[in-house]
């Protein structure tokens, strides 16, 4: 327990490192990143329990407000509803298994972006941001593809598997159901 314990805050060391590496990768589109962090969740979905993946969604969220001091402020927001609706339809859709990780991670992507698209017009009050919503999700689609290739080679070679015992990915499909009376830990 105490090993999955140190692996899982490792997941989260790793995706607040990505995401602040990440944010020195110029890109010129104004609320646009590369959401590699999103990788780290990914892999997550694939490999431990719902509840443990979310955590680290949500920790990651919270922790990278405050290390760049934007905590409970708009951007936050958007980070928060767009990481919270990004895990939600990745989970449901990595269970489905109508797609690859890469499939699931580029549904993620541009339902991260929709969500930040929505606080952005609670916050501001106009409907007329959401013009913006077709540009930033073709794009994610793009970030998604690239996160998404990226989880995939790493669930494959089974990384994960070598410290603690995960649930198995085996090409598109998990062996093992978090529902089932198998324990994972």
């Amino acid at each position: 327990m105490i090993k999955r314990i140190a692996v899982i805050a490792m997941m989260l060391a790793l995706a607040i490192i990505l995401s602040i590496i990440e944010s020195f990768i110029p890109v010129f589109i104004p609320g646009f990143k590369l959401g590699l962090a999103n990788m780290i969740i990914l892999i997550m979905l694939y490999e431990f329990k719902s509840y443990e993946a979310f955590s680290v969604q949500i920790l990651r969220i919270l922790i990278q407000g405050l290390l760049r001091g934007t905590l409970f402020q708009p951007i936050f927001f958007m980070s928060l509803v767009g990481g919270i609706l990004a895990f939600l339809v990745m989970w449901l859709f990595s269970r489905l298994k109508l797609f690859t990780p890469i499939g699931v991670s580029v549904i993620g992507a541009v339902f991260h972006s929709t969500g930040q698209i929505l606080v952005a017009i609670v916050i501001m009050s106009t409907a007329a941001i959401a013009y913006y919503l077709p540009f930033i999700a073709l794009l994610s689609v793009g970030s998604g593809i690239l996160s998404g290739v990226i989880a995939y080679t790493y669930l494959k070679r089974s990384i994960t598997a070598r410290f603690i015992e995960v649930r198995k990915f085996k090409g598109q499909n998990v062996i093992k159901d978090e529902d089932s009376t198998e324990t994972v830990e």
